[in-house]
Formats: C-alpha cells, structure tokens, sequence
C-alpha cells in the first residue's frame, strides 16, 4: 500500500514537470536523456508522458565523470532533434556544448541532474513556479543593471566583484519557450562576475555539490584575488574539496564563474543540487565552467558552492539582509 501511494506521488511530481515546468504539448518531439544510474527516473517520467498520450523517447549513457561533461556524439544528436529535453541525469548537462546546440536548435531544457524519488514526491517541486517566478524576473531585472556587488555575511564571507554589462540568467522553473532551460526545482537569478574582479573571502557554511561531500558539517573557507579560488581553509570537507579541483589538473576549475540567488521557499539544503541552489534566502557561487552563461572561462568542471543567510548589496543598495529580502 505504501509502495502504491509513493507511486502515486511520483506520478504527480513527474506530471509538475511535464505539465508546469515542460509545458509540453500534443504532438511534441519529448527527449528524455539520462544514465544507467537514473534509469528510474526517466521510467516514472515516461510513464506520466505515456499517460498523457505523448510519445518520449529514452536516451540511455554510461555516467559522466561530473557536472559539465560532454554525452556521447550519437546521444547530442537525438538531442538537438527535441522540442522538449527532460535530462535526468547522475551530472548537469547545463554546462555542455550538447545542451547549448539543442537549445539554439529550439529545444526547451528541462534540466534534472541528481534527482531522487523523494525530490518527485516532496520538497521544492511543489512551489507556486508562476508566483516565484514574477519574483525572479525582477531580481533579474535589478542584476542586470547593476555593476557591483558586494556579498557579506556574520560567518565571515566578504567578497566583491563586477557584473557591469552582464545580464543576468532567470531560472524559474519553467521553459515554455523555444531555447529555454530550467533546472526545477531550482528557482534562482544567477550572473557571471567579470572575469578577475572577484576579491575576498567565501565562507561555505551551505553545501558544496560534489560526490562525497554535500550538506558541510564544518564550514569551507575560499580565498578568492583577482577572480579564481588560491586557498582552501578548513578541515576534512576543504581538503576533499581542494583534492577535487586539483584533479581536474586546470586552473579554470578555480574561477569564480557565477552568483547565483535561491528563490524557491519549498527548497531544502538536503545534498541535492537542484535543491541546495534554489533554497529562498541563500546564495550560491559557481567555481569552474561559466561559458555557457555569459561567462568567457571554459573548465572540465562546473561546483555550486551554498552559503546561508547573506547580506547582498548592489551598487551600495542592499536588497538581502541576512538571508532575508529587504521590501520582502
């Protein structure tokens, strides 16, 4: 029986992503990209599209190494002849040339790397998507025009860096329009800081979402001169951190490549990825890749880093104290 019920749920989460967050339409060309890891998730959402008399698609993969790394050729390919991409996945194809090429080809990116059972039947996928999304497209607005921002917070985090002439990404959740990408249940406006502007010091006391790691239990310090990561501070968690940039053998894995803001109050720092970003009140820094973004950095290497409870300053007006909006 309570096998039955979570069935039930994952059904309605699975139909929130087709429904609300896809919009997908009768007669759509529906892709769904995963991995031998993911394999249940891609099942549960094609059986919702099956339910809905739409016809998708498997895509199927051994498991990328990380976040960023190219699919197989044959597999980029069935991708870009999609209206509609659901990638659930082990890593995010946000940060790949695959992801890119289809969206430009017109597909809308539905972006689920990581996802559990329970993440369709709780959480972040069960917010007002239209609601937070009016919000978003306004800090949207705001990051877009600003120049400099300044990010604070009472566990040690002071950074500053430039946004001048950048805009801003507005992930809300929903792509119901030709190249849109979303990574629901995310809900977030994230930037990428001029490259070489970034000063100061990052105290992670969030998550940092890396295979092994995940919500800290000790907080993760980042000391970052003009634009990349020098030094990593802490203990067992920094260390594990530090050996995972350093792997990747690159300087590029140490840019500080984008800032984002959470915008979904359902969220939860929980180690999902999708989770951890969106979480209302939090900001997160993107370490790596930011090419695909607006960005000039390419990296192997994409790693969200979630810090609580910032204080946010653009062009010296505040508009986030502590974790909580200001005119909120």
């Amino acid at each position: 029986m309570i096998e039955m019920m979570n069935m039930s749920k994952e059904m309605i989460g699975a139909g929130i992503l087709i429904d609300i967050c896809g919009v997908v339409k009768p007669g759509e060309k529906v892709v769904i990209a995963t991995d031998q890891e993911k394999v249940d998730i891609a099942n549960i959402i094609a059986k919702a599209c099956i339910i809905r008399h739409i016809e998708p698609i498997i895509l199927n993969m051994i498991p990328r190494k990380s976040h960023g790394e190219e699919p197989p050729i044959p597999y980029t390919a069935a991708l870009e002849k999609a209206d509609v991409v659901f990638a659930a996945t082990s890593f995010s194809l946000f940060h790949t040339n695959a992801r890119i090429e289809a969206c430009k080809k017109g597909a809308r990116w539905v972006n689920l790397p990581g996802y559990s059972r329970k993440m369709l039947c709780e959480g972040g996928l069960f917010v007002d998507f239209q609601k937070q999304r009016e919000k978003a497209e306004k800090i949207g607005k705001i990051l877009s025009s600003t120049s400099f921002v300044k990010i604070e917070t009472d566990k040690g985090t002071d950074i500053q860096f430039s946004i001048a002439e950048r805009e801003a990404t507005v992930e809300s959740g929903i792509s119901d329009k030709p190249g849109m990408v979303n990574s629901p249940p995310d809900i977030e406006v994230c930037i990428a800081p001029i490259e070489g502007t970034a000063e100061g010091k990052i105290v992670i006391d969030g998550s940092i979402i890396l295979p092994g790691l995940g919500p800290l239990n000790e907080d993760v310090i980042l000391h970052v001169s003009k634009g990349f990561v020098t030094r990593i501070e802490g203990s067992r968690e920094a260390m594990l951190f530090k050996e995972a940039l350093e792997q990747a053998q690159e300087k590029e894995v140490f840019n500080v490549g984008e800032f984002g803001i959470g915008l979904n109050p359902k969220c939860r720092i929980c180690g999902s990825m999708l989770e951890d970003e969106g979480v209302y009140g939090t900001i997160h820094f993107g370490i790596g890749d930011n090419h695909t973004m607006g960005g000039s950095i390419e990296s192997s290497m994409h790693t969200d880093v979630v810090i609580k409870n910032p204080t946010i300053t653009l062009d010296n007006k505040v508009i986030m104290n502590s974790g909580g909006y200001v005119n909120d």
